[in-house]
């Protein structure tokens, strides 16, 4: 039998060492490998892989020094060490994505078992006193695990037993055929029943050892408070926390005490509606009558006796069965957006990440990945040019992006920049010595973005640039061009070249530079080339520095002279010179949702400053927007109230639109000089595209505490806009701006009044006015004649958008309505031509496609050949039944048609 034995080792070990080094190393391990060394596979992961690869060859090295001096038999070295550490390995790397509680005990009690077993086999040889509590106690886990994977596999060997002896003419060339692969098959099949013969052996020797020594009494209550505390652990972490999170949620608490209290759990919460969410990735399996209907099928049992068989495995799948459906991943979703007021794939972005990275498919990993800040697209060089113009400055940014990875990539920026700056320009380029090769044109927002998203489809390079807030821009280019194959490499890898100009006013700080909000697959490093006007500088960890020095050069008054003759003009406006509020009446309206708990000291700072500098001279009406059940509340003059900031819940989530349709619904017919809703940066990607109901009666600001959002729908940007408001980060700064109106006489109309400069529009220029071309300054002065057309228009009509869109277009500039894109060749144009005729130009959707939602159901691979064997001996007797049920009813098929 040791000679029998010995032969099933050497031919196990060298077909699954043929296997691993043919088929698991180049077509799964060097994409492993590369994509561990740019930190994108958890460590559990990677030591998992490494023990795969690792296992069998030391193994087989023990082996052969086992059969030379037989310190231990080759069936101890087999079924002791190395078949539990092959279950630990193909388990977790082919089955198991995302660990749960449970599978890592199990795993870890597998692991730590077979480690004391091992130093049991040598110890045992040495000295029999060298024999220790601590061995009994990893031969009772892992004989213990055994027994359970061994039940597990039970359910499938009279299947199994009785296809293989129907279809034995068909399964019987091939096993001798291949011979080696059967026997790994067989082999690993029996894997769990060799486990539990060996671990059964070893457990009955070193009772008898440990029972001479301490009696044997206590040795064996000794092995059953192992086993019962091992299973104690097992039953108590099988809790899913999913369970506990919707109970807490449903129904929803109504009043602040209720809040309060389910806040206190919010941890449960995050936790439970995580668990959900990443179901596909942490359960393998769910309750769907997979056993009834094989033994139904294979074995002809009545309907009785095939659910009593479900029953009993689906008792014993449990560890790997989501308790729940398959909704509950949306609904974990919403339920974690309404609860934290974020979404959960940016709430939960590490554990996310951790998940999806954790597949043997470096392909489905890269596919499901959320993109923020992920390293895949590396700024190879960036230049930055200023070329001063007394006052006001043209900025261009050129940059050189090379793909990191085999899969089409898309940089995103979103980025601000003053409210006074111009972009004035966007250009791509697929070679370097062919610079600003594809130009931009200037498009309606809605048309710009549908070409956009088709050309990303069909893997075309286009580049978008959108304004997204009245300081807020989002800028996409793609696709940066893939690794060439290693058969290519002598060519060199083609990049992709991007040029950003704008215009922007001189602040006291200097000449202001893009502030980075979020970057997605972007990133850089200390190799990154850096030049700022042509000299080289230092690498850094920030995408751009914030401000660039200015020489001082005092601020000037322009103008530019408008088609019909009218002017627009800028004048400097001192700092001395802004005046607080005086006699007006505002609205505050405080968001109320989750996120702002971590905005609460500042919420209390910006009531203390209204309290002592804006109340005493005005009179303002505080709106607190609630959630449905509980009603809206409108406290009147907040100085006559006890209003404590420091006392108020921050519950749920409620967006924007939310916000200003609440106030609009308790304002009833009060007027006011400005509506300021104090709130943070939200989530962007949570909005909708709805409309808002009705204007907005007065200057609408939006103050975000702890800084700007990252975008606005254009329903809630519209209303900014038409209304005469803004953005902001303090209520200081917005206050300054309302209050300060300044005028220019008869003839002369008031535009804004923005990072330092008062903007009019005058019939007549003036002489002492520096009259600036197009060219120059015109850009600048177009914008604010621009955000002055969609205030005087009040768009609500195609062709007022146009005439904003034709002045944006006419310069040459960015605007809330006009987007800049570029194309690359003329079916692009063609479609862009098409997309400017439709009625929904100027509609632009939420969109936030770098951020995809996990799939609806386990990820399914698309392996290449070799990896099929490996597939194929890792499922064991599953995959052998499966496989074998499909011939037949493959075959059933074929009688039928040919019947």
């Amino acid at each position: 039998m040791n000679k029998l034995f010995a032969v099933f080792f050497w031919i196990f070990n060298a077909t699954l060492l043929l296997i691993v080094y043919l088929g698991v190393l180049p077509f799964v391990g060097l994409a492993l490998l590369n994509d561990a060394a740019t930190g994108q596979v958890p460590l559990n992961f990677l030591v998992t892989f490494v023990g795969l690869v690792g296992v069998p060859i030391t193994c087989s090295i023990a082996g052969f020094r086992t059969t030379v001096r037989q310190p231990i038999l080759l069936f101890e070295l087999f079924y002791g060490i190395e078949a539990p550490l092959l279950i630990v390995c193909i388990a977790r790397f082919f089955w198991l994505r995302d660990l749960t509680p449970p599978t890592t005990f199990l795993l870890l009690a597998l692991l730590v078992g077979t480690i004391a077993t091992g130093h049991w086999l040598l110890s045992r040889r040495e000295n029999l006193l060298r024999v220790n509590l601590w061995h009994l106690a990893g031969q009772v886990l892992v004989l213990t695990i055994a027994l359970y994977l061994a039940a597990l596999l039970s359910f499938y060997v009279l299947p199994t037993i009785a296809v293989v002896l129907e279809a034995s003419p068909i399964l019987l060339p091939y096993a001798l055929l291949l011979l080696p692969l059967t026997v790994l098959i067989l082999g690993i099949c029996t894997l769990p029943f060799g486990v539990v013969v060996m671990y059964g052996r070893s457990l009955h020797s070193t009772l008898k050892q440990l029972g001479t020594r301490y009696g044997e009494w206590q040795v064996r209550a000794f092995s059953a408070a192992v086993l019962a505390g091992g299973l104690g652990i097992f039953l108590l972490l099988q809790q899913q926390p999913q369970i506990a999170a919707f109970r807490l949620l449903n129904p929803a608490p109504q009043t602040d005490q209720q809040r309060q209290a389910v806040l206190q759990k919010s941890d449960v919460i995050r936790n439970g509606l995580l668990n959900a969410y990443l179901s596909a990735y942490r359960y393998p399996r769910s309750n769907n009558g997979e056993m009834q209907s094989l033994y139904q099928s294979t074995l002809h049992v009545s309907d009785a006796i095939g659910q009593t068989v479900q029953n009993g495995f689906n008792t014993l799948m449990a560890p790997f069965t989501y308790q729940g459906t398959q909704a509950d991943i949306d609904k974990a979703a919403q339920l974690y957006a309404q609860f934290f007021d974020a979404p959960i794939l940016r709430g939960e972005h590490t554990a996310i990440q951790k998940a999806l990275q954790s597949t043997f498919d470096r392909g489905a990993a890269k596919a499901g990945l959320d993109n923020i800040n992920q390293k895949r697209v590396w700024l190879e060089e960036q230049h930055v040019t200023v070329t001063p113009q007394g006052d006001w400055a043209e900025v261009e940014i050129y940059e050189v992006y090379q793909n990191k990875t085999n899969l089409p990539e898309e940089v995103l920026y979103y980025f601000s920049l003053p409210e006074s700056a111009a972009v004035t320009g966007l250009w791509l380029s697929d070679e370097a010595t062919v610079p600003k090769k594809y130009p931009f044109a200037i498009a309606p927002r809605g048309a710009a973005q549908q070409v956009y998203s088709n050309q990303v489809q069909r893997n075309v390079d286009p580049a978008l640039l959108e304004q997204v807030g009245p300081q807020q821009y989002r800028l996409r280019a793609f696709p940066v061009p893939v690794v060439p194959p290693v058969s290519a490499s002598s060519v060199g890898q083609q990049k992709l070249y991007l040029w950003l100009r704008y215009k922007v006013l001189k602040q006291p700080s200097g000449w202001q530079l893009p502030e980075l909000r979020e970057q997605r697959n972007i990133f850089w490093t200390g190799a990154t080339k850096r030049l700022i006007n042509g000299k080289t500088v230092s690498g850094s960890d920030r995408w751009l520095p914030t401000t660039l020095p200015a020489e001082n050069t005092p601020p000037t008054s322009h103008q530019m002279t408008l088609p019909w003759g009218a002017h627009v003009l800028a004048m400097p406006m001192p700092q001395t010179d802004y005046q607080p509020p005086q006699g007006k009446r505002f609205a505050v309206i405080l968001d109320g949702s989750r996120s702002m708990e971590a905005q609460r000291q500042e919420v209390i700072e910006s009531f203390r400053w209204l309290k002592d500098k804006i109340l005493p001279q005005n009179s303002v009406d505080l709106y607190l927007p609630a959630i449905a059940p509980t009603p809206p509340l409108r406290i009147d003059h907040l100085q006559q109230s006890n209003f404590d900031p420091a006392k108020l819940v921050f519950y749920g989530m409620v967006q924007p639109k939310d916000l200003l349709a609440q106030f609009q619904q308790l304002r009833g017919e009060r007027q006011y000089d400005a509506i300021l809703v104090i709130t943070d940066a939200g989530s962007y990607e949570l909005n909708n595209d709805t409309k808002l109901a009705g204007k907005m009666p007065a200057p609408l600001w939006f103050v975000h505490l702890g800084g700007l959002a990252l975008a606005y729908d254009d329903a809630t940007l519209k209303a900014i806009q038409d209304s005469n408001g803004g953005a902001a980060t303090q209520v200081q700064t917005v206050m300054q701006r309302i209050a300060t109106q300044p005028s220019r006489g008869e003839g002369t109309s008031f535009l804004n009044l923005v990072d330092g400069y008062a903007w009019f529009l005058t019939r007549e220029g003036t002489s002492s006015s520096k009259e600036s071309t197009h060219q120059e300054f015109g850009a600048l002065a177009a914008r604010q004649w621009a955000t002055h057309l969609s205030r005087y228009l009040q768009p609500s009509q195609m062709k007022e958008l146009d005439a904003i869109h034709a002045a944006a277009k006419q310069y040459g500039i960015v605007t809330p309505y006009s987007s800049m894109i570029v194309l690359v060749n003329n079916q692009q144009r063609q479609e862009l031509k098409q997309a400017e005729q439709q009625t929904d130009r100027f509609d632009r959707e939420v969109e936030d496609a770098q951020l995809p939602p996990p799939p609806k159901s386990n990820i399914s691979a698309v392996p290449e050949p070799a990896e099929w064997l490996l597939l194929l001996a890792a499922a064991g007797t599953i995959s052998v039944a499966n496989w074998v049920r499909n011939k037949q009813e493959a075959g059933g098929r074929r009688q039928k048609m040919l019947s």
